[in-house]
């Protein structure tokens, strides 16, 4: 398998927003999610796509834990703890895995500033205001993320 070549800076910024990344809540997740899906320029998602192209040794599309040590070791030059990693994984693999998908390691891998732009929290705002009212109910939180219309307290 022919070896990617990185971007150093990229692939450690990457490094430190997977390792301090938080998204507890779904809702958090799902906005995360679709700006990074529909909002990144090009050249950022051809970036983050090198990086993780180059952790995944093996091509399956995915991170293993083990992937990620060493793409730590690789391109950071240390060595993460199996701690850290586990921790890691907890914050950044949302649909508990227990392994880090393309799209949860682009979230990720985002600078929260950029995330939290303006630009693309309005945008993410918009998704979720199915009917335009300027509010977002339970409703339509539920039809975004998939949950039916069962009711929410």
């Amino acid at each position: 398998m022919a070896k990617t070549t990185v971007d150093e800076s990229v692939a450690i910024g990457a490094l430190k927003n997977l390792k301090t990344f938080r998204a507890d809540q779904t809702l958090k997740q799902a906005t995360y999610a679709y700006i990074a899906s529909q909002m990144l320029g090009k050249q950022k998602k051809e970036e983050l796509a090198k990086v993780f192209k180059a952790f995944d040794k093996n091509g399956d599309g995915r991170l293993s834990m083990d992937e990620v040590k060493q793409g730590y070791l690789d391109h950071y030059g240390k060595v993460v703890s199996d701690d850290e990693v586990e921790k890691m994984f907890k914050s950044v693999d949302a649909d508990n895995s227990g392994f880090i998908d393309y799209t949860e390691f682009v979230v990720a891998a985002m600078d929260s500033e950029e995330l939290s732009s303006n630009e693309f929290l309005q945008a993410a705002f918009k998704m979720f205001d199915k009917d335009g009212s300027g509010s977002i109910s339970a409703n339509e939180i539920k039809q975004v993320l998939g949950f039916g219309e069962t009711s929410v307290d």
